[in-house]
Formats: C-alpha cells, sequence, structure tokens
C-alpha cells in the first residue's frame, strides 16, 4: 500500500524520478510520442461483416436507433452527409488515430466538438448504400490514412473485445496515470529501450502486469509494472493512480 497523498510540486517530482532513471532530463526529451487511450464499446450488435481486401472496417447490425458511442477522446473532423455513407462521423483522437462511423439516421455531434470515450454521438441507421441498420466501423493510423486498419485488434489494444456493450469494462483494466515525463519501456527493467514518454496523465488500458525491477520514487518503493498494449511498453505501477501497489483485477503477465 502507499503511505501518504502525492502532493508534492512538479519540481519535486522530476527531481525524484530522474535518480530512478524515469524522467529525461532535457526538454527535447520530454516532447512525447502519441499515447493510446483506453478505448470504449462503439455499440452494441452482431458482426455481419469483418475487414477484409475490399472492406475497410466491420459492420455491427442492430435495431434501428441503437445508440453509437466514441471509442476514446478525441475531436471531432467530421461529422455530415457523405456518398455510400449517408451520414458518417470521423474522430481524430488523442493518439493521433482516427475513427469513423457510417450510416447512422441520426447524428449527435458537430465538427471541431471534443468528445469523450464512451459520449453518445449517433443512433443507428441504414442510410446509403446498406441493406439494414447497422455500423460501419473503421479505424485509421492518421488522418492522411487512405486504408483503414482491422478495427478488431486496433479495439482490443485499447481493451475492448467485440462484440460488446457500452459502458461494461473489465474490472480494474482501466486506470490513469499520474505524474509528468513517465518513460514507458519496452521491458519491465529501468535499463530497458524508453518506447515513449507520457507528458501527464493519461487514461490507460492495462493488460497484465508483472514483476521487475524495485522502482523507488515519490517515496514509494515498487516492482510490479503494468504492460500496456497500446503503448507497445511497461510502466512502474508507482505511477498507475490506484492506492495498491498490485493493481487488482488485473491478470498477471
Amino acid at each position: 500500500m502507499r503511505l501518504f497523498q502525492r502532493t508534492k510540486s512538479i519540481g519535486l517530482l522530476a527531481a525524484a524520478v530522474a535518480a530512478t532513471a524515469l524522467v529525461p532530463l532535457t526538454a527535447g526529451a520530454a516532447e512525447a510520442a502519441p499515447s493510446g487511450y483506453a478505448g470504449s464499446c462503439p455499440t452494441a450488435g452482431t458482426i455481419t461483416q469483418g475487414w477484409h481486401s475490399g472492406h475497410d472496417g466491420i459492420d455491427i447490425a442492430n435495431n434501428r436507433g441503437t445508440p453509437i458511442h466514441s471509442t476514446g477522446p478525441g475531436t471531432v473532423i467530421v461529422s455530415g452527409t457523405a456518398s455510400g455513407y449517408g451520414q458518417w462521423i470521423r474522430i481524430r483522437h488523442d493518439d493521433g488515430t482516427v475513427t469513423e462511423y457510417g450510416h447512422m439516421y441520426e447524428r449527435l455531434v458537430s465538427a471541431n466538438q471534443r468528445v469523450t470515450s464512451g459520449q453518445l454521438i449517433a443512433r443507428m441507421g441504414s442510410e446509403g448504400q446498406s441493406t439494414g441498420p447497422h455500423l460501419h466501423f473503421e479505424a485509421h493510423s492518421s488522418t492522411s490514412s487512405t486504408r483503414g486498419m482491422d478495427p478488431v485488434p486496433y479495439l482490443a489494444e485499447r481493451g475492448v473485445r467485440l462484440p460488446c456493450t457500452p459502458g461494461s469494462t473489465s474490472p480494474g483494466t482501466n486506470f490513469t496515470t499520474w505524474g509528468t515525463s513517465v518513460r514507458v519501456r519496452s521491458e519491465a527493467s529501468l535499463s530497458a529501450a524508453v518506447v515513449t514518454t507520457l507528458t501527464g496523465p493519461t487514461p490507460v488500458y492495462v493488460k497484465c502486469q508483472k514483476r521487475g525491477d524495485m522502482v523507488h520514487a515519490e517515496g514509494y518503493s515498487n516492482d510490479a509494472w503494468s504492460y500496456i498494449p497500446a503503448l507497445g511498453g511497461y510502466i512502474t505501477n508507482i505511477y498507475i493512480d490506484h492506492p495498491d501497489a498490485w493493481l487488482p483485477g488485473v491478470n498477471p503477465c
């Protein structure tokens, strides 16, 4: 268990964590690559068509009016009509990826609007080139991507397994980090390569945790590390915002 509240200044945080090699000491190193997000279920239903060479996303069918939710936090970059889709929405997420939603009969967000993970954004319809009510969902690596990636592993890396039910998540798997300039490493070791750096509190999906190097920082000592699949590496559990040193509900790696 942690023994006291985290109330030290950012300056003291940087000094303490630098001693354990968790914080980069140069201003340039603080510029982190975009981090992944803790995902939310886009909609309930049955997958009627998967991702393949002739289909850039997946189709999830349900009744007309079924709620559609943003899979993660971000900014709406498109909300309107489109050939083939009838109506569509595109959201650029904080990790730089883009999700796309099509065929809805009602849109509830507008371009440039900020949305949160799990926010209701539309209702399922059958507009455009469609044979019945369903959500066509795509995931893209960036705004310039012309070919969607397979949404199933994309969502799985963010803690969402399809089919899913909006509002339900696996207990103890979605957390938030705390602190600034926290290094994400390729292994649960202080000598492992740094794959990215978190510049501030970040929602994360923890796939599993394991024992690794003992870390001493901010008055805490812990040898437990969490694996964040969306970031491709591990962070010490000291920087997972939870009072327990070993996270409840998270399986060992």
